[in-house]
């Protein structure tokens, strides 16, 4: 199927995303962390929902139990499966990000935990806020590299109306023989009919 050359549809922009490598290597990160915390540090799911305490063990000065690393690992997961196209990359990122900093800032409030659920330190609230902040950074990052496709529509579209104007069609009439029939968006012009336009 041959392409219409006056589609003035803009192709979306190609090039390198500034947001897929960077988001995979914080999901990464945090997927490990889930998971070396649960195997070194507290496996408890214990709760007591809202107000309550809960306390973990800590892994490289991280507090947390079981409910505390299945966020970090879950968290990291979804980064990873998102950072494969530039769009997943970013939502993910945002998402993410903002329960992070929320996380954080319940953290700050409660102090030993999060809503009687998630063991938290001093260190883990670092961790999440930081982390959260850098991944909602991350989630305006664009792509770089130049725009494939044809001119802009308002360009494209003055270039049609020129051309039907003139009888050209992408051509200097100088160079078009004077015999040879044109091609235009209403059909095939003949030869006789074109130099009568020409002539004008």
């Amino acid at each position: 199927m041959a392409t219409d050359r006056y589609d003035d549809t803009e192709r979306p922009r190609s090039g390198i995303s500034l947001a897929k490598g960077p988001v995979a290597l914080v999901g990464l990160a945090s997927l490990a962390l889930g998971v070396l915390g649960f195997i070194f540090a507290s496996r408890s799911f214990d709760f007591d929902i809202p107000r309550g305490i809960v306390n973990g063990t800590t892994f490289i000065g991280i507090e947390g139990n079981g409910w505390t690393w299945v966020v970090f690992a879950a968290a990291g997961l979804l980064l990873l499966l998102g950072s494969t196209i530039h769009w997943g990359a970013k939502s993910m990122a945002f998402l993410v990000g903002v329960a992070f900093v929320v996380g954080a800032l319940i953290a700050l409030s409660d102090g030993n935990d999060i809503l009687g659920l998630i063991a938290v330190n001093d260190w883990t609230t670092l961790v999440m806020g930081v982390g959260g902040v850098a991944l909602i950074v991350l989630s305006m990052l664009p792509r770089v590299g130049r725009r494939r496709g044809g001119a802009p529509m308002a360009t494209r579209r003055d270039r049609d109306l020129e051309e039907h104007r003139t009888g050209r069609f992408g051509r200097d009439r100088d160079t078009v023989p004077a015999d040879e029939p044109v091609t235009t968006r209403n059909g095939t012009v003949a030869a006789s009919e074109r130099r009568g336009t020409l002539d004008r």
